[in-house]
This record gives structure tokens, sequence and C-alpha cells, in this order.
């Protein structure tokens, strides 16, 4: 199975930090513990979360460009209607979160 470069982000992390991970379905939804939602940032940039977080009362975690999140995210990449390889630094994702 072939991996991809994203940012992993936890509510109790200020910033989160970078991690390559298995491309596939149990893989993600192991991190954000259930079924996943993709809800698109920008051009080819996709924040994975869980899809019930809120009816699940999971903890907050950040703010994304005015969107607030929370459980434990991915930032990652997408190639058609494939995951891949986050195109964001680590500091362009301090400033989209508000850590800067």
């Amino acid at each position: 199975m072939a991996k991809i470069k994203c940012i992993i982000k936890h509510p109790e992390e200020p910033v989160g930090r970078e991690c390559e991970i298995e491309n596939d379905l149990a893989t993600l939804q192991r991190i954000v513990d259930g079924y996943i939602e993709t809800v698109s940032i920008g051009n080819n940039i996709v924040i994975i979360c869980n899809e019930e977080g809120r009816l699940r009362d999971l903890p907050y975690n950040c703010d994304v460009l005015h969107l607030g999140f929370v459980g434990t995210i991915i930032c990652a990449g997408v190639h058609g209607d494939e995951f891949a390889d986050c195109p964001i630094s680590m500091n362009v994702w301090k400033r989209v979160i508000g850590a800067v």
C-alpha cells in the first residue's frame, strides 16, 4: 500500500506534526477514531476528520479557515479521487490554524 505525507493534529497539540501514513481507509479511520469526512480547504487540500465528531462530543481541536474541527484531524493533499501528499509546509499549516 502506498504511503502519503500528511499533517496530523490531535486536540491537545498546539500545532500537530508531519507524518507518513498508509493511504487506506482503515488507517484514516483509526487515526480519526471513526468514519471519515473530508472538508476541502483549498486547491487539492483537504482536512480529514471524524464524521460523527460533534455528535460524539469529541474535544475541540482548532479552526481552519473559520471552520471549527473536533477530534483528531489529518491535513492531506488530493490528486483526482485519491488522497496524496500534503502540499503545504508546517510553516503554512501554523498560519492556517493561527498558531503563529
